[in-house]
């Protein structure tokens, strides 16, 4: 277990996170290679069809291939570099689902079911901050997920008639990545720190039918300068809740005073209305912080990094 650093982590509540690779306790699956590699079934050569604007790749892709028949309780799993690869199967009926293999917060619930297998990341607990504390009440608040390339095709036939079966899949990135510009912050060297939430995002991706799923959630993610008055993130995401309406981002600071600020923006129509929605740009303007003498007035110094579950001010702001 790893602690990760968090906005909420220096308000009370600490956050621990596994490094495993995936949630499946109990899974059943079968190791093509391992169990049935023998000669004497059907060969399947399995191509992947990238998209040309796909400039990059995960490092492998992780092929389930379930059985359509009632009685099927398990999975034939073989993995691939980008470029494909063989493998032998039974012949039988197949649906199948592929995602990158190299992530880290991804949990994977009910593997065993092809049309309950859902990816999601890691709830954070903040049952020890008041609601009123936290950006978006009562939402739950998740870590990002890692960049993921998914695809899922239905009914494979893999039958004795032939040598060998051609499949072709075409994996697409399912994560979003929503960019968050705050320009024309005035004395930002007062702030010590920042972070951005964004409300009313899906927690989960249903493979079956490639679509978002679960309650609407919050995410976020510290931000970083990039000029004397303007700072960024980027924040990994499944896409928007499709049951909510609105989208509202949070931007907490942390003033060298020891003052405590979070300003309030609706981003829905930045969101809804981008012209790639794989890729969102988000750019607010921000606000005039006051001017802060190093050593002067209130906890001062690194003071302000230490913050408790209190003494927020929220302010709403209109684009």
């Amino acid at each position: 277990m790893t602690r990760i650093r968090h906005i909420f982590s220096t308000m009370g509540s600490i956050i621990m996170i596994p490094l495993s690779v995936c949630v499946i306790s109990g899974c059943r699956h079968k190791d093509i290679i391992d169990d049935i590699g023998q000669t004497g079934l059907p060969l399947v050569n399995v191509e992947y069809d990238w998209a040309p604007t796909e400039l990059f790749r995960p490092d492998g892709l992780a092929n389930l291939f379930y059985s359509t028949h009632p009685s099927s309780q398990s999975y034939w799993r073989s993995d691939f570099r980008p470029s494909g690869g063989t493998m032998r199967l039974p012949a039988d009926q197949y649906n199948v689902v592929v995602f990158n293999n190299d992530t880290e917060n991804i949990v994977f619930s009910d593997i065993d079911n092809f049309d309950k297998f859902t990816l999601s990341t890691h709830e954070i607990d903040t049952s020890g901050i008041p609601d009123d504390q936290l950006p978006f009440p009562p939402q739950k608040l998740y870590h990002e997920p890692d960049k993921m390339w998914a695809t899922m095709r239905k009914d494979i036939v893999i039958d004795n008639t032939s040598e060998s079966r051609n499949i072709s899949l075409s994996p697409r990135r399912i994560t979003r990545e929503y960019h968050v510009e705050m320009t024309g912050i005035e004395h930002l060297e007062s702030a010590l720190r920042y972070y951005a939430a964004i409300s009313d995002l899906a927690p989960g991706y249903k493979m079956a039918n490639l679509t978002q799923t679960g309650n609407a959630c919050t995410l976020g993610d510290f931000m970083q300068p990039v000029s004397d008055s303007s700072i960024s993130t980027t924040i990994t995401n499944f896409g928007v809740n499709k049951e909510s309406q609105h989208q509202h981002l949070a931007v907490y600071m942390w003033l060298a005073d020891g003052a405590r600020k979070v300003y309030l923006y609706d981003i829905t129509e930045q969101i809804r209305e981008a012209p790639d929605s794989m890729n969102v740009v988000i750019s607010i303007k921000g606000p005039s912080l006051p001017e802060i003498i190093p050593g002067e007035g209130g906890s001062g110094g690194e003071g302000g990094l230490d913050v408790g579950v209190d003494n927020w001010d929220f302010i709403d702001i209109e684009l």
